[in-house]
């Protein structure tokens, strides 16, 4: 039986992110990083970078039928790369305090698979 370590399996990885917001939400949590996050967008600037963006997109295209979904497509990614770092960096810092140390032994984590195939070699 030959022994082979591989990492997290994409479906393992989903669930994990699953049962974190779980417990991020159950806790009340969530909402706390949310208010903490809305007030550091707003205090960045980042709120009126945004509305600005939005803004331009509509005055470009006053003569057009566009719909919101159109304006939300295209603001988006522009809204998440002007988050500043820091304020990502705040958000990762005290979620991963909130979680604590058991997902230190998730954040690199490996599973010890045993294989038995027939194409294994045999101790």
């Amino acid at each position: 039986m030959a022994s082979t370590t591989t990492t997290i399996l994409p479906k393992d990885h989903i669930k994990l992110r699953s049962t974190i917001h779980q417990k991020l939400i159950e806790s009340g949590e969530k909402e706390r990083l949310k208010v903490l996050l809305k007030s550091k967008l707003v205090e960045g600037g980042w709120r009126d970078e945004v509305k600005i963006a939005c803004r331009e997109y509509i005055k470009n295209n006053q003569n057009e039928n566009f719909k919101i979904e159109d304006l939300i497509a295209l603001v988006t990614p522009i809204a998440k790369k002007k988050v500043p770092p820091q304020v990502k960096a705040d958000l990762i810092k005290r979620i991963r305090k909130f979680l604590g140390p058991n997902i230190q032994n998730h954040h690199h984590h490996h599973i010890h698979i045993q294989s038995n195939t027939p194409n294994s070699p045999h101790h």
